[in-house]
Formats: C-alpha cells, sequence, structure tokens
C-alpha cells in the first residue's frame, strides 16, 4: 500500500459535516482510509461487504460512499445501483487497481459519481471528495425538494439532472411567460408541461392537451380555433376550439414543429394579441390561456427547412425545458422500475418484489431508446408475462429481445468480395470516401459513418438490427449516430 503522506493544504467544501461511507474488505485499508478521512475533518463509516454497508445506512445516510471494485466474490459495479436506490443524493466513488476508460465509463453509466485508481493518492482524494460534496450542495439547491420520496409532481426522478428541471419548473410556472419542453419521445413533456400548469397562478383552471402529430392536416385549424356552424361542409353546429377551451388555463401544443406552416400566421396572432376567430367566424374572441408548447425535433433545423416559423418559435421559446433522455439519468431508470414493478404488480395481482441486481446494473446501461415509455412497457409485459418474486435478468433479456425488429436476412447484406469490389459509384451515402482506392488515405471516423450509415439503409433504419449486424451494442450505435449526427 502506498504510504500515507502528510495531507496537503486544499480549499476544500466545508467536511466537517460530511459523513463518508468506505466499503472495503481490507481491514488495514479500512483503518488507515479511516484515520486519513477524519484528520480531514470527514465523519467516518466503514464497511466490508454489501450487507454490512447497508447496516451503516441505516444508522446514518452517509454523503459520499467509497466503493472497492472488488469485495471478495462481490463486483462493486454490481453494487451501485443498489446502493444509489438506498441513498439517491450520496455520491458514489468507485476505488479500482485499473486504470481504465471502458472501466471509468462503465461506473458513470451505472450510476457512479467518479472513480479513483488504488494505492490511494491523497490529494486526487481530497479533490474527488471536494466536488462530490459541492455535488451535494447543488442538488439542495437546485429547485424545490420532491413533492414525496420519489419525485415532483407525478415526476419520478432523484438525478440531479430531472431536480434542475423541477427547479426551472417551480421558478417559470408562477409567470405568464410561454415556455417550450423539448426532449426525446418518450421522456414525459406532458408530465413537465401539466406539472407547470399544477404549479401555475390558475392550477384550477383547464389542462388542454393537443398533439399536433396526430391531427390530420384538415383539422388543425378547426381543433384550434373551433369554427362557426356551416363554416364548411359537414359543420352541423358550432364548435369550440382549444383555445377558447383553455381560457383560464393552460393550451399544451405537443409536436409543434408538425403544425402545417400555413396556419401558423394564425397561432402567431393568438400568441400576439391573445384573441382569434374560429372558423368561419368574423368576430374576435380573447383568451387569456397559457401556451405550452413541445417537440422532440430541433425546432432550429425545423426553421431552416421551412416546417417552422421563425417569429413563432422565439414568441413560443421564451423560456426553453430541456429534459434529459432517460439513458442520460442514472438511477432514476432504476426508481422508476421499482415503482411501475410495484403497480403492476398491484394490478395484475402478481407476486414480484423487487429487482435482481443483475437486473437493476443492466436497466441502467441499456440505451433505451423509447426513454421512459419503453421502459414502463418493459416492466408491464415482465409482470404480465413472467412470475415470481424478484425480476431475473432472463425476464428482462426475453422483454426486450422481444421489442427488438428481426433481424435482416443475411443474404441482403453484402458478402466480404461483394464489400472488395465495391465503387464509389454504387456506395449508398452522399459525400462519402472511394473506401477502395488504392493510393488514398481516408479518416477513420469516415470510414465508421460511412458502414452505420449502410447498415442501417440495409435494415430498413433500425439500429437494433444493424448494431448486430456490425457486431456492435446498441449503446455503441446509438451513440455514434448522436456522434456523427446520422438521420
Amino acid at each position: 500500500m502506498k504510504r500515507l503522506l502528510p495531507l496537503p493544504a486544499l480549499n476544500m467544501a466545508n467536511p466537517s459535516n460530511a459523513y463518508v461511507l468506505v466499503v472495503d474488505d481490507d481491514a488495514d485499508f479500512l483503518r488507515v482510509s479511516q484515520w486519513m478521512l477524519e484528520q480531514a475533518g470527514y465523519s467516518v463509516l466503514t464497511a466490508t461487504d454489501h450487507d454490512q454497508a447497508i447496516g451503516r445506512i441505516l444508522e446514518h445516510e452517509p454523503d459520499v460512499i467509497l466503493l472497492d471494485r472488488h469485495l471478495g466474490e462481490e463486483d462493486g459495479l454490481n453494487l451501485i445501483a443498489p446502493l444509489q436506490a438506498r441513498v439517491p443524493e450520496a455520491a458514489i466513488i468507485l476505488m479500482t487497481a485499473q486504470s481504465t476508460t471502458e472501466l471509468a465509463v462503465q461506473a458513470i453509466k451505472v450510476g457512479a459519481f467518479d472513480f479513483i485508481v488504488k494505492p490511494l493518492d491523497e490529494a486526487r482524494l481530497m479533490t474527488v471528495l471536494q466536488h462530490a460534496i459541492e455535488r451535494g450542495d447543488l442538488l439542495e439547491k437546485l429547485g424545490p425538494a420532491p413533492d414525496d420520496e420519489l419525485g415532483f409532481e407525478g415526476i419520478i426522478g432523484q438525478s440531479t439532472a430531472m431536480r434542475a428541471v423541477f427547479g426551472a419548473i417551480e421558478n417559470v410556472a408562477p409567470t405568464s411567460v410561454n415556455v417550450m419542453v423539448r426532449g426525446e419521445s418518450g421522456t414525459g413533456k406532458e408530465l413537465v408541461a401539466a406539472a407547470i400548469h399544477s404549479r401555475g397562478a390558475k392550477p384550477e383552471g383547464p389542462f388542454v392537451p393537443i398533439n399536433m402529430a396526430t391531427l390530420p392536416a384538415e383539422l388543425v385549424e378547426s381543433t384550434l380555433f373551433g369554427h362557426e356552424k356551416g363554416s364548411f361542409t359537414g359543420a352541423e353546429k358550432q364548435r369550440i376550439g382549444a383555445c377558447e377551451e383553455a381560457q383560464g388555463g393552460t393550451l399544451f401544443l405537443d409536436e409543434i414543429t408538425e403544425m402545417p406552416i400555413e396556419l401558423q400566421p394564425k397561432l402567431l396572432r393568438f400568441l400576439q394579441e391573445k384573441c382569434f376567430r374560429r372558423v368561419g367566424g368574423s368576430k374576435d374572441i380573447p383568451s387569456d390561456a397559457r401556451i405550452v408548447s413541445a417537440s422532440n425535433r430541433n425546432p432550429l433545423e425545423a426553421i431552416k427547412q421551412g416546417k417552422l416559423r421563425e417569429d413563432l418559435y422565439y414568441r413560443l421559446n421564451v423560456i426553453p425545458v430541456e429534459l434529459p433522455p432517460l439513458r442520460e439519468r442514472g438511477n432514476d431508470i432504476v426508481l422508476l422500475a421499482e415503482h411501475w414493478l410495484s403497480e403492476f404488480s398491484a394490478r395484475y395481482s402478481k407476486e414480484f418484489r423487487t429487482l435482481s441486481a443483475e437486473v437493476t446494473q443492466s436497466l441502467v446501461s441499456h440505451p433505451w431508446p423509447g426513454n421512459v415509455r419503453q421502459l414502463q412497457n418493459t416492466i408491464e409485459r415482465i409482470v404480465v408475462l413472467c412470475n415470481g418474486i424478484e425480476v431475473s435478468e432472463d425476464m428482462l433479456n426475453r422483454e426486450l429481445e422481444s421489442v427488438d425488429v428481426p433481424t435482416v436476412e443475411q443474404k441482403n447484406l453484402p458478402t466480404d468480395d461483394q464489400a472488395q469490389q465495391a465503387t464509389p459509384s454504387n456506395l449508398p451515402s452522399r459525400d462519402k470516401p472511394s473506401l477502395f482506392s488504392d493510393d488514398q488515405i481516408y479518416p477513420l471516423a469516415d470510414l465508421e459513418k460511412w458502414a452505420i450509415e449502410h447498415a442501417l439503409k440495409l435494415c430498413d433504419g433500425s439500429p437494433a438490427k444493424a448494431c448486430r449486424q456490425l457486431g456492435i451494442s446498441p449503446a455503441t450505435i446509438y451513440r455514434k449516430i448522436k456522434r456523427y449526427e446520422i438521420s
């Protein structure tokens, strides 16, 4: 073990009120690390395994957990999610003898705050602890404490990213400004809009959600603004539109970039003047409805493509709220899964009570392209189709595989010989290099991007199918699709 040197003078976050739990099966290491941390002003708890760690947590919730990678036969990586489920606001720092990028990424993906290499370097340890304590202080400042132990206004989440969202909701809700919620499909944009309404100045007013993507183009105007009797064929009676229905409340316009471009000036006028006319009407109708819009696309790209008016965008996007994808929410995934496991078990009279340690790790590392909605559906299918008290990894894998699109037939993919005979004229991607020219060298990134685009084309645009044919994980292909901006 590295000899412990005198502690350097560091500008640390105040450690006097901070508790550190050290989990390691080496008694000598525990003794020395406890002395070192206490000298630095921390209160220290120690444990030699998972069960002992839970006991210490019950004695006093730690602010930071120093967790060894190897605890006898236990892998510390598998303990991160269960420990964080017990103390969501504790920063978990993995201690390991290996210093690899792959391990660091893996640890952070399953919920670790950071990792540190053994034997410990005192200065590095104190710096990491300082950042961990500062992170805890930040969580306390990030907007409202959760309504309950799971989340805020029915939105489950305790991650830093979601606490920031809750803070934004709390700050913007009492005002009357327009809000645009952005996030991938399935992240819960309507829940955020409903929370803004519920925390707003008129929570007793109506909350009227309209999804532009599901409305036929010919019905959008009538749905939003209403129509007078006889204004068009089939208009047998007057209809009240959403803008009028939301008077005194909130109008939520989901997938706003899907609104027909020719109707956007009428919505812009409503935003500017707070009045509108029904289809076929001549009278201005006032409405003080607050507008919350949402999109799973980049609005600026929609503007470039001529699908969204720039002036309308700036009217709607007074305050933006960004929703993180589920894959970036760490232990929130476990909280959500446990919540739905309990809910669906009660609904379907099943006995499920818990998730195995392997399942919690798999849940956190899965890319979840369908986000919260996909996770909810997965847990519901497990409860309906399986039996038991604990959800096993086999149950989870079976359900995740069942929603994958069947693998494309190999005969549709180019053989090695065909690939070697490929020429620039028959490659499927724009701006692609001449891959097989003898006198040129090309960046690997260009070749990788082409390979992914080509696989996606042959797999009908399905990343789930393409990643299997490319021999990479789903997480890898989604990361590279984002990096290379592959549409």
